[in-house]
């Protein structure tokens, strides 16, 4: 029986990928237009990596000084604090959690977005009270696509993989948590995002147990 429903972030609870695509890519412009990341590299091979691992990537690909990397880091945190305050609340993902969790689902939060940012994100479209608990990329040494943060949500539920689901965006989220061995359901941005899709997904594995 399906107990704990992990959702990611960014891309599925909050469409906020614009948002660290753009706040980045106005701190490296920032440095020189010449490490800006395009649309198809975006999406080819930065999509779903922290920022820090975006940077290192850059560096390899773009040669990026490995001394601005805090800079334009800390940059890009600024930019990105200032866009997500702009969030309004999502009244139709908020009735979403409240259904799953007046259900009684454990419903948890795994982003490889840092706390701060995170958290924000979360109080301004109105989810935080509704999760019992979030994991940020902070949490844990190996953020996605590794599957260690979707562990620790698991051991925090105190459940395990098979009375799990994992709705992920993103092939690198969606890589570590079937690593889990816990039930994926791919999702396309927020607006998948429903009661109905959820419930179907858990009934069909509910049923085959």
């Amino acid at each position: 029986m399906i107990k704990l429903i992990i959702f990611d972030l960014d891309g599925v609870l909050v469409d906020a990928k614009e948002i660290h695509y753009e706040a980045l890519n106005k701190a490296l412009s920032n440095v020189d237009e010449k490490y800006v990341i395009n649309r198809e590299e975006h999406i080819s091979t930065y999509d779903g990596n922290t920022s820090v691992t975006k940077l290192n990537l850059l560096s390899k690909e773009k040669g990026l000084p490995y001394e601005l990397h805090e800079s334009i880091w800390e940059d890009k945190q600024n930019i990105t604090i200032q866009m997500i305050d702009e969030l309004e609340k999502d009244e139709r993902l908020i009735k979403v959690l409240k259904q799953l969790k007046d259900e009684g689902y454990i419903l948890a939060c795994a982003t490889n977005s840092i706390r701060d940012s995170a958290k924000l994100q979360l109080i301004r479209r109105g989810f935080l009270e509704h999760l019992d608990f979030v994991y940020s990329n902070q949490d844990v040494v190996n953020p996605k696509p590794y599957s260690e943060i979707y562990l620790r949500c698991i051991i925090k539920a105190g459940v395990n993989t098979k009375e799990t689901i994992i709705l992920e965006d993103s092939p690198l989220g969606r890589k570590g948590a079937r690593q889990t061995g816990a039930h994926v359901l791919d999702i396309e941005d927020s607006d998948d995002v429903t009661y109905e899709k959820i419930k179907s997904f858990i009934n069909e594995w509910d049923y085959i147990k």
